[in-house]
């Protein structure tokens, strides 16, 4: 990936300022020296000082003051949030900023490598920088990717599958609703959404339905009650009834996910889209558990690893088509579910459609596949 020197130096100035501005904020808050990177002093001032419940421990038994248990206190107080603007700002700084123009090669490419074996799914990860983590939402998100360009006379070109582990899950699960609403094209969040309150699609709230997209893309991740009542901010409780009545609306997907876990169980592995194999034997463990993240490990191995094998079997579809080879459009990076290439401005658009159909038609499911694409001078237009 080429990198764009000046716009790294540009961010990394703001960036800085917000460091700068938000440890001071978070002095002020704290009415005393802080050393907002120290763990020790943030208890001390949240918990001592300033009288905070805390929300975890350390596997060492000190008061936790990671993000999540950071994140859990928000609006307590006004220095949370500040800490937690301040660990972004850091993060961007030491992670991407200040690194990664350091690692590139005399043409200002980065180079990273991709491993084969570092995941229990099968995914690719991305090493010597990782490439996978940048960061995608917000408006820092789309600046860190614009820092990434094409090369001169060249364009960048992204394609993304769309809700491909939900695509995978209609095709393993064949439950009907889920089926219809991808053969139909519609807004699967919406849709599911409209089932849990008995609404018209057209009629779902904003915040129904991120509470709908939230336990579609949490139960292949083996989300419990208690994650889903964090993520939307309701008690345990209610998340668990949240979770029955999406059960009982989509019945086939809770038979699937009881067979797949009987099937384990039975044969001792789970097995994805294309045959691999992976070895649960902790399903039989005695320790509660262990033989509870086994069976969120069994469905969530054979939904994320057929949606590793469906990219990887893209990858290679489009290493060896030779039609994108006559155009010089290069396959330059793979981001878990997106394909990003290199290719000439002239030749970009036949590129990306070429792109486009050896992605969709590379398996086929009782669902389409459907890929959302973009060209651009940088990756963040690009995407």
């Amino acid at each position: 990936m080429c990198i764009d020197f000046a716009a790294f130096k540009s961010f990394l100035a703001e960036v800085s300022a917000l460091i700068e501005l938000h440890g001071a904020r978070v002095q002020e808050l704290a009415g005393s020296p802080v050393n907002v990177r120290s763990s020790q002093q943030l208890a001390e001032v949240l918990f001592k000082k300033l009288g905070l419940k805390p929300a975890g421990k350390t596997p060492g038994g000190a008061l936790s003051t990671g993000s999540e248990a950071l994140e859990r206190l928000s609006g307590q107080h006004p220095i949370i949030e500040e800490i937690l603007a301040f660990r972004v700002a850091e993060k961007l700084r030491s992670t991407y900023l200040e690194p990664m123009p350091r690692l590139a090669d005399a043409e200002g490419r980065l180079h990273t490598r991709f491993n084969q074996l570092a995941t229990a799914t099968g995914r690719l990860s991305s090493s010597g920088p990782n490439l996978q983590n940048i960061p995608i939402r917000g408006p820092q998100g789309a600046r860190m990717r614009a820092c990434f360009i094409a090369a001169p006379g060249k364009l960048l070109v992204g394609a993304d599958y769309s809700q491909v582990e939900l695509r995978v899950l209609a095709h393993f699960s064949r439950d009907p609703a889920l089926i219809d609403a991808f053969q139909r094209d519609q807004d699967i969040h919406s849709r599911t959404a409209a089932l849990l309150f008995d609404k018209d699609a057209s009629r779902i709230t904003p915040d129904e339905r991120r509470g709908a997209k939230t336990i579609n893309f949490g139960l292949i991740y083996g989300m419990g009650p208690q994650k889903l009542a964090r993520e939307l901010g309701i008690s345990v409780n209610q998340a668990k009834k949240f979770i029955a009545r999406y059960f009982e609306k989509l019945g086939v997907l809770k038979a699937f996910y009881e067979t797949l876990i009987e099937d384990a169980l039975l044969r001792g592995f789970v097995t994805t889209l294309a045959g691999r194999r992976r070895l649960l034997p902790e399903l039989h463990s005695r320790n509660q558990q262990a033989q509870a993240q086994a069976r969120r490990q069994a469905v969530n191995t054979v939904i994320q690893g057929s949606a590793a094998d469906i990219i990887k079997l893209a990858m290679l579809r489009v290493h060896a088509d030779q039609r994108l080879a006559e155009l010089d459009a290069r396959l330059i990076l793979q981001v878990h579910d997106e394909l990003l290439l290199e290719a000439p401005e002239a030749a970009a658009n036949e590129a990306a459609q070429i792109l486009r159909r050896l992605m969709q038609e590379v398996t086929t499911l009782l669902v389409p596949l459907k890929v959302d694409l973009g060209t651009g001078r940088t990756w963040a237009e690009a995407h």
